[in-house]
C-alpha cells in the first residue's frame, strides 16, 4: 500500500465539504452537460468529450479518493456518491466512473505509482481497468498469467469488458504472478496484444484484451501480492458503489421527465396522468426510486465507516443490486409510458435507457449480486470476539447510544432468551391479551415495552437503528405481538398532540398494563373512505354522547379503552366535522361482537355505543379538527404496518423451513428466496428514514405510505414462497415439524392477507401517494 494513501477503512466523512461537491456538481452538470449533447457525440463517433473530462478534473473530480499528499482531496464513497449521483442525472459519459473513481482508487492504494495516479486524476490520461472477478462474465478468465522473462514479464491470456475500449490510452491489468495477485500496466500498440473492441448500447465501448506470450518490461510491473490483492478489492467495490449512484441519479431524473409527461400529455381530454392504471404504475416506479436512494447512501456511509473488506463488499452489492433493479424498471417503464414517442430517437428517454442498460451490466447485474448477497450474508459468521466478551451493562432509557449496535444486541438478545416464555415462541395466531399479560408486564418492570417513546416519556429512547435491531431479535427468537395500540398508537399520538393532563392521565397506565387500547375508525360503510363515517358525538354539558358502531377493531374484546373518531358537525367538508375521542369501555353502552376471520380466529370485533358518554377533557384536539389528528395517527399506523416487523418473522420462518427442506441446494428456490431477502433489508434501510423523522418529532408526511405498501407486499410475497416450499403441506393447518423447529405454514399466508387492507388498502395508499407526492392530476 502507498505510504501516502490511507488504510481503505479510513476514508475521511467531510459532510461539509460533500454538500459543497454535490451543489458544485449539480451547478457544473446543469450548466454544462445537457443531455442532447450525447446525439452530437455519438454523430461524431466519439465516446465522451475529452475537454469535459479535464474540466471535471479542475474542479477535484478525478482526485476525490486521492490521498491529500498526492494533491487529491482525500475524501470517500459518500463524496464520490455526491458527484456521480448529478452526473447519472445528465447521463454523462464522460469517465469519472472508470478513471475518476476505479483507476485513482485503485492506484493510490499502490506505492510507487504517483505519477501515473497524478496523470489519471488531472485527466492527461484515461485508463481503464480490468476489475471483474469470478462469476461476474458469462464465462472468461478475470486475470492473466504472468511468468517471469529476460528483462520483464510474459503475460498469457484474455480479459473480457474492459473498461474503455475505443478511448483508452493504457489499461490497467491484474494477472497471477508465482501464485499471487499482480498489477500491470498495458498500453495501445504493444507487440502481442490484441484489443477487440466492442460497443456498447450507450455509444461507450470496452475491450477483450488478449495475448500469448506478450513480453512486457519490468517497469509494466506496478505492484504485486497482498497490497495489489486488497487494492482490487477496494476499487472494485467502489466502483459498483459509485455506478450505483450514477443509476441512481440516472433513475430520478428519468422519473422527474416521465412524471412531467404524465401531467402534460392529453388523451381522451385529459391528462393521462389521471388515470389510475397509470397513477398506480408511476407510484411503484416512485416506490424502487426512494428505496433506491435509501439503500444506496446507506451504503455510502457503511462503506466509508467499514472496518473490513467483508462489510464493504456487502454494501457494495445492496446498492449495485437495488440500483440497477430501480433503474432499469424506471427506464423500461419510461418507454412505456411515454408511448411511441419514447421509442423514439428524438426523445431522450432512450438516452437513459442505453445507459442504464451499459452500467446495469457493469460490476456485475442485478442476478450476480443476487447470488453474491446470498453466499455473503448466509456466510456472514457471528463476532466471535465480541460473543466472549463479558455482557455489558444496560445503559439507562435515553442513554442507549452510549454503547455500541453489536452490544446493544447482545444485551436485548441474551435478555429475550432468558425471559421471554418458551411456550409462547413463534405463536401460530395473534395472541390475546391473558396470554401475553405477564410478558407485557416483564417488558414494563424492565423499561423496555416502549422502544421508540422518548425517555422522558417512559420509553427506550432509541435511534431508529438500535430500534431495528430490537425488532430482529424479537422476531429471531419468536416473541409474540401484545395487544399494542396504546405503545403504537395512543402514546406517540399523546406525546404530541395530547394535553399535560391527557400525559399524565394516560401514559403511565399504557406502560403498566393497566389500560389496553383499540382502535376506533372503520365503520361498515367507511373503511378506505373513513370521512363518510356516521357515528356522532353530541355535546351535552361536560360530556359528549357518543352513537355509532365500528367495526375491523383488532382485539377490542380485550381492550378497556378505544380511540375513537366521531362526527361532531355536518358542515362543509365531510372531514371538517370529525372529532377525535378516547373512550372508556367500563360503562353501560358498549357491545363489543368478535369477527371470526377466514383462519378461524375471532382477531377483529364490531363495536355497537349505544349513548356511550365521554367526558369533554377526553377530547384530543380542538373540537372538529380531529381529521388533523387522525391523519397523523395513520401515518403512525402506516409506518408501524410498513415495519419490517412482519417480513422479518415470515422470513426467519421460511428460512428455517427451507433449511429442513433442502431448498436452499435448489438454486432457481435459492434466488427467489434471495431476492426476497434484499426486499426486507431494503425495507429496513427505507423504514430507518421515517423511523428517523418520529424520532425528531416531525410530522410524517403523505410518502410514509410507501413503506405500507413495500412492507405489506413483501410479507404476502415471503408468505407464498412459504407456501410453495411446504408442498404437499402448504394447506395443513397447525404447526408442522420440519427438522428440530416447527413452523405454521398457513398462519402466515392468513396474516398477510389483511396486511394489503387495513390502514388503508394498497390502492388507497397508490391513491394518496398520487395525488399528495407525485401530484398527479385528479
Amino acid at each position: 500500500m502507498s505510504q501516502t494513501a490511507p488504510a481503505p477503512a479510513a476514508m475521511e466523512t467531510d459532510l461539509e465539504t460533500i454538500e459543497m461537491l454535490a451543489a458544485s456538481a449539480a451547478d457544473f452538470c446543469t450548466r454544462s452537460l445537457d443531455v442532447t449533447r450525447l446525439r452530437a457525440l455519438r454523430n461524431e463517433g466519439v465516446a465522451h468529450d475529452a475537454n469535459l473530462w479535464r474540466e471535471m478534473c479542475e474542479l477535484g473530480w478525478g482526485a476525490i479518493v486521492v490521498p491529500e499528499a498526492a494533491g487529491g482531496l482525500h475524501l470517500g464513497a459518500q463524496a464520490v456518491n455526491a458527484v456521480c449521483r448529478e452526473l447519472g442525472r445528465v447521463v454523462a459519459p464522460e469517465p469519472m466512473l472508470e478513471c475518476g473513481v476505479a483507476v485513482s482508487a485503485l492506484l493510490a492504494q499502490i506505492d510507487g505509482t504517483d505519477e501515473l495516479l497524478a496523470a489519471v486524476s488531472s485527466g492527461t490520461l484515461r485508463l481503464g481497468a480490468a476489475l471483474a472477478e469470478d462469476g461476474e462474465l458469462a464465462g472468461g478468465a478475470t486475470r492473466f498469467g504472468a511468468a517471469r522473462a529476460d528483462d520483464g514479464y510474459r503475460l498469457s491470456g484474455a480479459l473480457r469488458q474492459v473498461p474503455l475500449g475505443a478511448t483508452a490510452d493504457g489499461w490497467l491489468v491484474p494477472a497471477t504472478l508465482d501464485g499471487e495477485a499482480a498489477l500491470f500496466h498495458l498500453v495501445p500498440g504493444m507487440s502481442g496484444l490484441d484489443v477487440d473492441v466492442l460497443p456498447q448500447a450507450d455509444g461507450s465501448s470496452h475491450a477483450t484484451l488478449s495475448c500469448d506470450a506478450l513480453v512486457v518490461g519490468a517497469t509494466a510491473l506496478l505492484g504485486r501480492g497482498a497490497a495489489v490483492e486488497n487494492a482490487l478489492g477496494y476499487a472494485r467495490e467502489l466502483a459498483r458503489l459509485a455506478t450505483s449512484a450514477y443509476l441512481l441519479g440516472l433513475a430520478e431524473r428519468l422519473f422527474d421527465i416521465t412524471l412531467d409527461y404524465l401531467k402534460t400529455r392529453q388523451q381522451f381530454g385529459r391528462p393521462i396522468g389521471s388515470f389510475q392504471a397509470l397513477q398506480h404504475r408511476a407510484v411503484d416506479l416512485y416506490i424502487q426510486k426512494i428505496m433506491a436512494a435509501a439503500v444506496v447512501e446507506e451504503a455510502a456511509r457503511t462503506f466509508d465507516s467499514a472496518a473490513s473488506a467483508g462489510a464493504r463488499a456487502r454494501a457494495a452489492s445492496r446498492a449495485k443490486h437495488r440500483a440497477t433493479e430501480a433503474a432499469l424498471l424506471i427506464a423500461r417503464q419510461a418507454v412505456q409510458l411515454h408511448g411511441g414517442i419514447g421509442y423514439t430517437d428524438e426523445c431522450d428517454v432512450g438516452l437513459f435507457l442505453n445507459r442504464a442498460l451499459t452500467l446495469a451490466a457493469r460490476h456485475g447485474n442485478a442476478s450476480f449480486h443476487a447470488r453474491r448477497l446470498a453466499r455473503l450474508v448466509r456466510g456472514e459468521e457471528g463476532d466471535a470476539e465480541a460473543a466472549a466478551r463479558p455482557l455489558p451493562a444496560a445503559p439507562a432509557n435515553g442513554e442507549w447510544d452510549s454503547i455500541s449496535d453489536e452490544d446493544f444486541r447482545r444485551i436485548v438478545r441474551d435478555f429475550f432468551e432468558r425471559e421471554y416464555p418458551a411456550e409462547l415462541r413463534y405463536p401460530s395466531a395473534r395472541l390475546r391479551w391473558a396470554e401475553i399479560r405477564d410478558w407485557y408486564l416483564t417488558l414494563s418492570r424492565q423499561g423496555w415495552v416502549a422502544p421508540a417513546w422518548p425517555a422522558a416519556h417512559g420509553g427506550m429512547g432509541l435511534s431508529p437503528s438500535k430500534l431495528l435491531i430490537y425488532i430482529e431479535e424479537q422476531e429471531r427468537w419468536g416473541v409474540g405481538r401484545a395487544p399494542d395500540m396504546g405503545i403504537q398508537m395512543v402514546g406517540p399520538l399523546l406525546i404530541r398532540h395530547g394535553t399535560e393532563a391527557q400525559r399524565a392521565r394516560y401514559l403511565p397506565k399504557i406502560l403498566s398494563g393497566e389500560n389496553v387500547w383499540c382502535q376506533g375508525y372503520s365503520e361498515p360503510n367507511a373503511g378506505s373512505d373513513l370521512a363518510s363515517l356516521r357515528t356522532e358525538a353530541v355535546r351535552d354539558g361536560d360530556e359528549f354522547v357518543i352513537n355509532g358502531q365500528k367495526t375491523w377493531t383488532t382485539l377490542a374484546q380485550d381492550a378497556t379503552h378505544m380511540f375513537c373518531l366521531a362526527r361532531t358537525s355536518k358542515e362543509g367538508k365531510p372531514q371538517q366535522g370529525i372529532s377525535f375521542f378516547l373512550i372508556d369501555f367500563a360503562q353501560p353502552g358498549v357491545t363489543i361482537r368478535p369477527i371470526r376471520n377466514i383462519a378461524g380466529h375471532e382477531e377483529f370485533c364490531e363495536v355497537f355505543l349505544d349513548n356511550v358518554r365521554v367526558p369533554a377533557d377526553c377530547l384530543v384536539g380542538e373540537l372538529n379538527q380531529g381529521w388533523t389528528i387522525a391523519k397523523a395517527l395513520l401515518g403512525f399506523e402506516r409506518i408501524f404496518i410498513g415495519s419490517p416487523k412482519q417480513s422479518q418473522y415470515c422470513l426467519q420462518r421460511l428460512e428455517v423451513l427451507a433449511a429442513a427442506a433442502g431448498l436452499l441446494e435448489d438454486a432457481a428456490f435459492t434466488d427467489r428466496l434471495t431476492r426476497l431477502e434484499l426486499d426486507v433489508l431494503d425495507l429496513e434501510t427505507t423504514y430507518q428514514r421515517f423511523a428517523d423523522i418520529v424520532r425528531r418529532g416531525e410530522p410524517l408526511g403523505p410518502d410514509v405510505s410507501l413503506l405500507k405498501i413495500w412492507g405489506t407486499e413483501t410479507f404476502s410475497r415471503l408468505s407464498e414462497l412459504m407456501v410453495e416450499a411446504a408442498g404437499a403441506d402448504g394447506a395443513t393447518l397447525g404447526r408442522l415439524a420440519f427438522g428440530d423447529s416447527a413452523v405454521d405454514v398457513l398462519s402466515q399466508f392468513y396474516n398477510a392477507r389483511p396486511a394489503t387492507i387495513y390502514g388503508g388498502s394498497n390502492e388507497i395508499q397508490r391513491n394518496i401517494i398520487a395525488k399528495n407526492v407525485l401530484r398527479l392530476p385528479g
